[in-house]
């Protein structure tokens, strides 16, 4: 009988042991789980980013601005590029061509959205805690140093912005990004593109101000 009772299961002291090995196990995994993790929601923002960019570009194609369009059907810059806002770019850009807002006056004859399927500023995708489009007519003077705020990019890794002054320039910008983020989606957008921290977080079309925990990229001027 006491053979039998051994062979039942395990002892407490093999418990623990199996139970210390499989934490040992979690403490060497978890981080690489999150690491994973962060990697597939950079990737989803790089996704979303080229998928906004081909919608602009299309846009732009159409109606020949880069501008929002008001309810008059003329180009007009607004920098709030929150979606909840109806004359944000990024809320034109999902409009139905059937919208009751298309008069088919002025501008609006030309336009053939929506050109994007989805723009939320409180639902940014991958990172951040939210995304904006704006649109500036007032971009720092061309060849003027690119900072990690200003409304201009260093898109040749010069170290001065590439943005013709006057442009019209429709960029995004998430909020909520941490160092770890930006250098996840840094590496997707700009491989190679600056040598130090300082160069990475201010040329190509990534930009990144640490202050504020905001990035900036690039999408299209003109």
């Amino acid at each position: 009988m006491k053979n039998m009772n051994k062979e039942q299961g395990f002892t407490l002291i093999e418990m623990i042991g199996v139970l210390a090995v499989i934490a040992i196990l979690v403490a060497l995994l978890l981080p690489k789980v999150f690491e994973i993790m962060a990697e597939s929601r950079a990737n989803a923002l790089v996704a979303a980013v080229r998928t906004y960019e081909t919608a602009v570009v299309d846009y732009y194609s159409d109606l020949s601005t880069l501008l929002p369009l008001d309810a008059g059907g003329t180009p007009t810059a607004e920098a709030t590029g929150n979606s909840t806002e109806a004359t944000s770019l990024g809320a034109r850009l999902t409009l139905d061509v059937n919208d009751a807002l298309n008069t088919g006056a002025n501008s609006w004859v030309r336009f053939r959205g929506p050109y994007l399927a989805k723009f939320i500023t409180n639902v940014p995708p991958g990172l951040g805690t939210q995304v904006f489009m704006p649109t500036s007519s007032t971009p720092v003077a061309y060849a003027a140093a690119a900072d990690a705020s200003n409304i201009g990019w260093d898109l040749n890794n010069d170290g001065g912005s590439d943005i013709p002054s006057n442009s019209n320039v429709v960029y995004v910008y998430f909020t909520g990004i941490s160092d770890a983020d930006f250098d996840k989606v840094d590496a997707i957008l700009d491989p190679g593109i600056g040598t130090t921290t300082a160069e990475r977080v201010v040329r190509g079309r990534a930009k990144y101000d640490a202050a504020t925990d905001q990035m900036m990229i690039y999408l299209n001027h003109g």
